[in-house]
């Protein structure tokens, strides 16, 4: 326990900087639509096609439920994983998230009204969005300590300090990653449920 605290102490900066590059991403999707639209309809046709997957299932809802879960749990898992190379991926990967949500939103907002828009990312997106973030700072940080490992290669003086750094974050991964599932779970049910039922009424 007293690791994990540790760890989300030394994590402050790196949730920080991927809340700010989430809202970078927000602003170009919502604010420069026209500047990406053809980059942005090329991802939602991505979307259309996983939605299109379970149109004749005979259980909408619970194969939405399922649907949703697995992308954002694997997307999740990997963002961490994949973090390891530098931090680029998360980086990539909360960006291009926050310009497609800008870019839902602005023509959400502008093709309906603002209360769609509220209707069809709140409910699931106050769990979903911080989730996603959360992780993506996690695989920033461990680009960070694999970026470090690196240097202690080099410098001598410094690979086992690097070395008890990267075994501290690996050690509060595991219950970080369980949260993170947890909460995508609830998103999902709310998302396949709450969300579902708001957007059609």
């Amino acid at each position: 326990m007293n690791n994990i605290k540790t760890q989300l102490k030394l994590m402050k900066h790196y949730f920080i900087a991927a809340t700010l590059v989430f809202i970078v991403g927000l602003v170009l999707g919502a604010g420069y639509s026209d500047s990406f639209q053809v980059f942005m309809d090329e991802q939602l046709k991505a979307v259309e096609k996983l939605a299109q997957s379970i149109a004749n299932k005979p259980n909408q809802q619970l194969s939405l439920f399922w649907l949703i879960l697995w992308n954002n749990v694997s997307k999740t898992l990997l963002i961490i994983g994949f973090g390891a190379f530098f931090g680029v991926l998360p980086l990539f990967f909360l960006l291009l998230n926050g310009m497609l949500l800008g870019y839902i939103g602005a023509m959400s907002a502008h093709k309906e009204s603002l209360l769609f828009l509220i209707k069809g990312i709140v409910p699931h997106g106050i769990i979903e969005i911080p989730a996603i973030i959360i992780a993506a700072a996690f695989g920033l940080r461990l680009g960070v300590l694999m970026m470090k490992l690196l240097v202690g290669l080099i410098s001598p003086n410094r690979p086992n300090a690097y070395k008890e750094e990267l075994l501290g974050f690996a050690k509060a991964i595991v219950p970080v990653v369980i949260v993170l599932v947890v909460s995508l779970t609830v998103a999902a049910l709310i998302e396949s449920t709450v969300t579902y039922w708001l957007v059609k009424s």
